[in-house]
């Protein structure tokens, strides 16, 4: 999706006479790619779509499954879920902020919390149904890498706990705090589900390099 590189080794057709090994994941290793920022960008309408009709992949009680096997259509609807809880909990919290006088930080909250909430679920769902695993950081990006699906799946679960203890502080610093601690808490069961996802998109992968069967490189803007 990405174009070839000038970088990369094409795998060779034959070896001693042989046909070449079906060809598996290929790990990429983008520096400065603008051309990954634009693809990323080029789904928004995509992904805007997922967001208005976010149980058209899957129904409401499907999703609760564990047992799925369309592991992309399953994740893609929990990363819709996820996105719009997030708003709703943002909801929540700049009420009650409202409510304690404090407006301005209300609406701070209800803004940011709610971008960064598009921002994240967008590339998170960009990475792993659109890249089969990928780590942006910066300027530097690794896709199509399967150990990277299980690395942040785990890390999706360890932050979902930490989401639910830290959550609890709500419930004495304000009255209404325990409302904060169950939207935060039902939030968490989205990450802990779009974890469990990506640890079984690995799964399946376990038998490939974790690391792509073979590697490219992208500089600058990849060529088609």
């Amino acid at each position: 999706n990405f174009g070839s590189s000038p970088f990369a080794f094409a795998p060779l057709a034959s070896v001693c006479g042989r046909p070449a090994l079906p060809q598996l994941a290929k790990m990429v290793c983008h520096i400065l790619d603008f051309s990954l920022l634009q693809e990323w960008l080029g789904t928004c309408g995509e992904y805007l779509k997922c967001v208005q009709k976010p149980f058209s992949k899957m129904s409401f009680k499907d999703m609760w499954k564990c047992n799925n096997t369309n592991l992309q259509d399953w994740f893609q609807t929990w990363s819709v879920v996820q996105f719009l809880w997030a708003v709703i909990v943002n909801i929540v919290v700049a009420v009650i902020l409202s409510i304690s006088g404090d407006v301005p930080s209300g609406i701070y909250c209800l803004v940011v919390g709610s971008v960064s909430a598009w921002f994240w679920a967008h590339i998170g769902w960009f990475a792993v149904v659109k890249k089969e695993g990928c780590c942006c950081l910066f300027i530097f990006c690794v896709s199509k890498a399967p150990l990277v699906l299980l690395i942040v799946g785990v890390w999706f679960i360890i932050w979902a706990a930490l989401l639910i203890l830290n959550s609890l502080s709500y419930i004495a610093a304000h009255s209404l705090g325990f409302i904060v601690t169950v939207c935060y808490a039902t939030y968490a069961v989205t990450l802990i589900y779009m974890g469990m996802i990506m640890v079984k998109m690995w799964m399946q992968k376990s038998g490939e390099p974790q690391l792509g069967d073979t590697s490219a490189v992208v500089i600058g803007k990849a060529s088609n």
